[in-house]
């Protein structure tokens, strides 16, 4: 047993002697390489040997963005290697690269990760640099053409002395190797902001002795070129429903991408979705619903909502109701809001006949379930009826006075019993993807159907600035919904 002890110490200390004789390298500020044991790496100012990623090395340039650089080319072992081409939005080499064979037909702005040839070989911390990452290299390094263990290319010299070595390693078209020692291509995530070329063009680092710059000219997409990796650093965008309820997934983004805030999916009963605030008593930077947002840290949207269960205005109407003071969709009472089509609970890009999808039936007033005031607003809110309209249009109850509130074309309803009003703009109506009469006309459906009509129309509320009367004409039209609540 004694023997068997001595022999596991023994092989301990071998073990811990050899770690501590372990070579790793790390990089002078002039970009070489240079072998050190372990156990003197401490005493070296150069650059940190823990920064490492996926077992991949890089390097802080002092760039303005932060970006950190690879200090080699996916699929080499050292800096100086070609080793490996990627045609863009491919992630495995190939032995040919031509049209023919070429796999990518997306044209996105910038390559998503599963296309990415960095992420994909390299692992979730690398990915592929954008063509601004490039330009900002250009910008603010100084490019020397060298030699380096015998390979030509660049030393890319960073504000803070650090630097990286790009090797000029040409690029495969067919089964040849072009222009290596001579010229260096590297693949950037991003494709042309002229579209014409987006189909087979992608931008690039180009680089010979005497020029550096980015293009996408003299290089297709099934090309073979060299990748050099930056540091994937995410930002992730939490959501609060901050009095609501349900649940909307984190976003991620890369460093200094931008990105397209997902539709709020939160709820509330008697309130309605604003906006996004970076503070949840709503007093940060404010963004609206699928707007964009370019974080610098991770971050905290917090759902901004409007009571709703009180934004009505008692005109003294016999029938005892009340209406909204604001369209559906609206944040005051001069915005025209949403446009739906009649028996439809939400917008559309394009409203014509042949997307209308509330064809199964006709009933004389529409249920709840159609019902875009009460789908948007819930609570007490519907849409009004055609008798609840033509209360409202009732001279003997209500002044309507055409004007401008705010900007705002549209009629001023006042109540002669009591002396309340509302603001209803003239928010026009839309067919198909385009929007006809704002500023001169407002049509706002009822939840009653025109049993009049052989056509089936549903009726509205229609006006200009010298009529207010009842319309019914063309269901699938978009138009303004103004809520009513009942006694």
């Amino acid at each position: 047993m004694k023997k068997k002890f001595l022999f596991l110490m023994t092989l301990l200390a071998v073990s811990l002697l050899a770690l501590a004789e372990m070579t790793v390298y790390v990089y002078k500020k002039d970009g070489t390489k240079v072998a050190y044991v372990a156990s003197t790496v401490d005493s070296i100012g150069f650059v940190d040997v823990n920064n490492f990623a996926d077992g991949h090395e890089w390097v802080d340039l002092g760039l303005p963005s932060g970006t950190k650089w690879a200090t080699m080319n996916v699929g080499a072992n050292s800096p100086e290697n070609y080793r490996v081409y990627f045609a863009w939005g491919e992630t495995t080499p190939k032995s040919e690269y031509s049209n023919l064979n070429y796999s990518y037909s997306g044209t996105p702005t910038t390559l998503p990760l599963d296309g990415d040839a960095a992420y994909i070989n390299w692992g979730s911390s690398w990915r592929m640099p954008t063509r601004a990452e490039f330009e900002e290299l250009i910008a603010n390094c100084t490019w020397i053409w060298t030699t380096q263990n015998g390979v030509s290319g660049h030393i890319v010299t960073g504000p803070n002395g650090y630097s990286i070595f790009l090797p000029a390693a040409g690029y495969r078209r067919d089964t040849g190797l072009s222009r290596a020692g001579s010229y260096g291509y590297y693949r950037s995530s991003s494709l042309p902001v002229d579209y014409s070329y987006r189909a087979d063009r992608a931008d690039y680092l180009y680089f010979e002795s005497g020029n550096v710059y980015v293009t996408f000219f003299d290089s297709y997409r099934y090309y073979g070129l060299s990748v050099r990796p930056v540091l994937r650093e995410i930002y992730t965008i939490g959501f609060d429903a901050n009095g609501g309820s349900g649940s909307m997934s984190a976003v991620e983004l890369n460093k200094n991408e931008s990105k397209n805030i997902p539709a709020n999916t939160f709820t509330r009963h008697g309130y309605r979705f604003i906006c996004w605030n970076t503070k949840a008593d709503g007093s940060g930077t404010a963004y609206t619903d699928q707007s964009t947002i370019t974080p610098t840290a991770n971050m905290t949207l917090y759902a901004q909502w409007l009571n709703i269960t009180s934004m009505y205005v008692d005109l003294g109407l016999p029938s005892g109701t009340k209406w909204a003071t604001m369209n559906v969709g609206a944040i005051s009472p001069e915005d025209y809001g949403d446009y739906f089509a009649w028996g439809e609970t939400t917008t559309k890009s394009s409203y014509t006949e042949s997307n209308y999808i509330y064809y199964s039936s006709y009933p004389t007033i529409l249920p709840l379930g159609r019902d875009a005031a009460y789908a948007k607003w819930g609570g007490d809110w519907r849409m009004p009826t055609r008798e609840e309209q033509d209360e409202l249009r009732n001279t003997s109850y209500t002044t309507w006075t055409w004007t401008t509130q705010n900007g705002v074309n549209g009629y001023k309803v006042t109540s002669k019993i009591n002396g309340n009003s509302i603001f209803l703009p003239a928010a026009g109506y839309r067919s198909g993807s385009d929007l006809y009469s704002a500023g001169s006309s407002g049509g706002y459906w009822s939840s009653s159907l025109n049993t009049n009509s052989s056509y089936y129309h549903a009726c509205y509320l229609f006006f200009s600035s010298g009529n207010v009367g009842i319309g019914s004409y063309n269901h699938y039209d978009g138009r303004s919904v103004r809520p009513v609540m009942a006694k």
